[in-house]
């Protein structure tokens, strides 16, 4: 990709976050100045720059070489990246790169296993749990909550909480997190 290309999709990423030019600068721990000139195809970048500033985006720095799709993109459920897999919990992940501001994924849970515990939090982004399939206990800091097909919980992630399945058959709950928060989930 020329410097021209990595200008353009720096802008993209930026403006898609609504993030100025001085605020990813801040970020990235670089100045305006120098992120104004990439933007513009003006200066050359080097690895740990880009790192940098793929970082104060919220991507792997490789997205920033990675164009956005014109129209979108199809993913079918059999194709679905697999994240981290266990005996009892499997997650998938839903959103392609470079959607950066948004993480949805699905996870399956056999019954009497799930994530999360009394203390686990992760970052403090807005996460939305929508139940799939199954019947599932969560808790959120000191509330308990029975959900079952159709019912949805939000909250902040930086609260304690935890589900489980406590159905007899493999439950599956759709998550929506903003941002992606980077912490991995702690099977139970």
């Amino acid at each position: 990709m020329d410097d021209s290309n990595l200008g353009a999709r720096v802008r993209e990423l930026r403006t898609l976050r609504q993030m100025s030019t001085r605020e990813l600068a801040r970020r990235a721990s670089i100045s305006a100045g120098y992120v104004s000139q990439i933007e513009n195809g003006q200066a050359n970048t080097s690895l740990d720059v880009v790192r940098r500033i793929a970082a104060a985006v919220g991507i792997p720095w490789t997205e920033l070489f990675s164009a956005q799709p014109a129209v979108g993109t199809v993913l079918r459920r059999g194709e679905r990246p697999m994240l981290s897999s266990g005996n009892s919990v499997r997650h998938f992940s839903i959103t392609q790169p470079p959607l950066g501001n948004v993480e949805v994924l699905t996870s399956e849970y056999e019954p009497g296993h799930g994530e999360g515990g009394e203390n686990y939090t992760h970052g403090d982004s807005q996460e939305v749990c929508v139940i799939l399939r199954g019947k599932f206990r969560f808790n959120l800091g000191d509330q308990e909550f029975i959900l079952e097909p159709g019912d949805s919980i939000d909250y902040r992630t930086s609260t304690p909480h935890s589900i489980v399945n406590v159905g007899d058959s493999v439950g599956e709950a759709l998550w929506v997190v903003t941002p992606p928060s980077a912490a991995p989930p702690v099977t139970t």
